[in-house]
């Protein structure tokens, strides 16, 4: 058996050990004379290093949840936090959250954590989150979570691309990446492996895993104009109780300065919102309602 065929064994067998399919294509790139090939296993083996882009399906947008305390006794926990009430720089940290981890390390998460989603820590936020979200509530703990099943799906996209790209090269040569010798006919130029590898690996596509349901929102909203906004939210069964206190909230605010200053009782409503479709209680997903929601009220205000 080849190094290419052991190669593509092991990565049609999902329950075969992905750190040692990696070591079995470390061998093969170096034989191969592949530097980008060479690069992508060490940096999926031993983590991306800060300064390096990560690939497509290793880029996700997170939860955010916290626990808030407000006058009386009164509180919320495990409630949602919309991304998009984040001040900018933090918002685009959690909307577009580059993993980083070794191939290694997201197995041992998996193990460690058999039920719920993964929660990651995110330093001081609670500060930035304040009192900015609920209104008269105020952030004590707030938290990142991260479905399982795009770790899962991580490790499936990174075995299936090396089983395209071996068998990319295997059909243009089956015999690439045996020592000197025990080659038949001419080796592949490394410019050639290079393009295969461009093609699997980074050009493959990428399942969207445990990503909110892309419910259809209509954006046919003109500023400052009230019925037109009721009637896209109507669209989107958005109870009249809920459409009310919006309108009440945006008549009793004053214009923001940008879409990340709305006031403390829009900023409420639309967090109220996100967490009735995280309950349940509203037929939209949870990411849909957070980066939508705020999206429709910017078209009203007149931002663009």
């Amino acid at each position: 058996m080849t190094l290419l065929e052991d190669i593509q064994d092991a990565a049609v067998d999902g329950g075969s050990d992905l750190g040692a399919l990696l070591r079995k294509c470390k061998v093969l790139a170096a034989r191969l004379r592949s530097k980008p090939l060479e690069d992508w296993l060490l940096w999926e083996s031993n983590g991306y290093p800060d300064g390096v882009s990560v690939p497509e399906y290793r880029v996700w947008s997170l939860q955010l949840k916290g626990h808030f305390a407000g006058p009386f006794g009164s509180g919320l926990r495990n409630a949602p936090i919309p991304l998009a009430l984040l001040p900018e720089r933090a918002r685009k940290l959690y909307m577009s959250y580059e993993c980083r981890q070794s191939v290694a390390s997201i197995e041992a998460v998996l193990k460690t954590n058999e039920e719920g989603p993964v929660q990651l820590n995110t330093g001081d936020l609670v500060l930035a989150i304040s009192t900015n979200v609920y209104e008269g509530q105020n952030c004590l703990q707030v938290w990142a979570e991260l479905a399982k099943g795009n770790l899962v799906e991580l490790l499936n996209s990174v075995r299936n691309r090396i089983l395209d790209f071996a068998l990319a090269v295997w059909k243009e040569q089956p015999t690439a990446g045996e020592p000197e010798g025990k080659q038949a006919g001419t080796a592949l130029k490394s410019s050639r492996v290079t393009q295969i590898f461009h093609t699997t690996v980074y050009g493959g596509s990428t399942n969207l895993v445990g990503t909110a349901s892309a419910a259809h929102i209509t954006f046919n909203v003109g500023a400052a104009d009230i019925a037109s906004l009721e009637h896209v939210l109507r669209q989107n069964d958005v109870l009249e109780e809920d459409i009310a206190e919006l309108r009440n909230a945006l008549q009793s605010e004053e214009h923001p300065v940008s879409q990340e200053k709305y006031g403390p009782k829009v900023s409420s409503w639309i967090a109220k919102m996100v967490k009735k479709a995280a309950e349940g209680t509203w037929a939209v997903g949870v990411a849909t309602a957070g980066q939508l929601l705020p999206k429709l009220i910017a078209k009203f205000y007149g931002f663009h």
